[in-house]
């Protein structure tokens, strides 16, 4: 069970950067704009994502800070979505987000890193 709701998370990312893309493209009126933005949104959630929320996340944030800043990426994306005229797009996006999340957490699988990584401690002694 573990396995699909890790699998349907990833596919849901994909889906998260693809729906900024495209709205970003939707959102502009000259091509310039348009790519500007079809690139930034997904650039900018994939990073906040991958510092913050992702498996091998470079930040070691709390649990309720993960939570609240997938919420808001996703959040932030089904907005786009929306307001692009993607509605339907942005509430699956939304709902299937929250049900995979939801399951994930009753399972014991948060979002970041897993709690038994072990990180390389930094000395300071020394030089």
């Amino acid at each position: 069970m573990t396995a699909v709701l890790l699998a349907a998370r990833f596919l849901l990312e994909l889906a998260l950067l693809a729906g900024l893309a495209i709205g970003g493209w939707r959102l502009a009126d000259t091509v310039w704009a348009q790519l500007l933005l079809a690139l930034a949104l997904p650039i900018a959630a994939a990073t906040l994502w991958g510092l913050v929320v992702a498996p091998k996340a470079r930040v070691a944030a709390s649990l309720p800070l993960r939570l609240t800043l997938e919420v808001l990426i996703f959040g932030s994306a089904a907005l786009v979505l929306w307001a692009t005229g993607l509605t339907a797009f942005a509430v699956v996006l939304l709902v299937l987000e929250a049900v995979v999340l939801i399951a994930l957490l009753a399972t014991g699988h948060p979002p970041g890193p897993s709690p038994t990584t072990t990180t390389i401690p930094v000395s300071h002694e020394g030089n």
